[in-house]
């Protein structure tokens, strides 16, 4: 119960720092928006992953802990400026490719049950939004020297 209220949490609020829920609001109408949120410091790659894969925590809009859905958490993560987000993403994505290659066999449902447990700790992830804009400047910063090494 404490995830599932944590997770609800974390989607009303990313969902009302982005403009996308308004005051009063219910929660359950909230978290179902698009999964194209905006928040301040996060880019939209990270935004999304993240909503994408809190809305497959609560089973909402579509979203489940299945394969469809871990190929785009992948997807998205792979655009993100986020190294905890990208990290997160590579974890995701080797019982993911497991569970592809494994369909329709008998060790396909081992497969699942550990995507199923990497999604919730990427969803676990994204719940610190300040550490995620960290990473997000650090890399950005990582970048910028990078550039002017290059440069002299």
């Amino acid at each position: 119960m404490r995830g599932t209220t944590t997770a609800a949490v974390f989607a009303s609020t990313l969902l009302a720092i982005s403009g996308c829920a308004t005051p009063g609001e219910p929660v359950g109408s909230a978290a179902t928006a698009a999964p194209t949120v905006s928040i301040s410091g996060l880019d939209n790659a990270t935004a999304s992953a993240c909503t994408v894969a809190n809305q497959a925590t609560l089973g909402q809009d579509g979203y489940d802990f299945d394969i469809a859905t871990a190929n785009q958490i992948v997807t998205l993560s792979k655009q993100s400026k986020s190294t905890l987000i990208t990290a997160a993403a590579n974890v995701v994505e080797q019982p993911l490719r497991k569970a592809e290659a494994a369909a329709g066999e008998f060790e396909q449902a081992t497969h699942l049950a550990e995507l199923r447990t990497v999604m919730l700790k990427f969803q676990t992830v994204c719940q610190d939004v300040d550490a995620l804009t960290v990473s997000i400047q650090e890399s950005q910063r990582s970048l910028d020297a990078d550039a002017g090494e290059t440069t002299r």
